[in-house]
């Protein structure tokens, strides 16, 4: 009787780490300011400064002198042997016009776009590649005829 109890308890605990080890991760990348902080940013008067005050420095900023800043928030689900998920991502984007006076606000979610995967490869330049002993020995006998002028 007694073994038949310990049986059934090995196995609970058992099936309760399996459902804990399946159980997905979830990170967040990013910071998006909260709705009440945005609303504090007034079309037309406020500057770079003062959003700066309000909503903190942006995850990104436009290409052209501070044309926009970008907030840029993710939420990632991971399973065990799975790909990451991304279950949400927000942009907040703040536009800016030349003399730095917010123009517009807008923002984005995954309704409102797609989501691009970047890739690592790197592109082969198509020179020569050196060998080691080519690097090493490269220099030895590299000399220059102006080191050997008559001074």
């Amino acid at each position: 009787m007694r073994s038949k109890a310990l049986r059934h308890t090995a196995i609970c605990v058992l099936v309760l780490g399996l459902a804990a080890a399946c159980a997905p991760t979830t990170q967040v990348h990013g910071y998006v300011p909260p709705a009440a902080d945005v609303a504090a940013v007034t079309l037309g008067v406020d500057t770079t400064a003062t959003v700066e005050e309000k909503l903190g420095l942006p995850s990104s900023t436009g290409l052209l002198q501070d044309s926009a800043w970008f907030y840029v928030q993710s939420t990632i689900r991971h399973f065990t042997y799975h790909r990451p998920n991304v279950v949400d991502r927000t942009v907040l984007v703040v536009s800016f016009n030349a003399d730095g006076v917010v123009t517009g606000i807008e923002s984005y979610g995954l309704d409102r776009g797609r989501i691009v995967e970047l890739e690592a490869r790197t592109t082969d330049t198509g020179g020569r590649q050196l060998g080691v002993l080519e690097q090493l020995f490269g220099n030895l006998l590299n000399l220059d005829a102006t080191q050997f002028e008559n001074q």
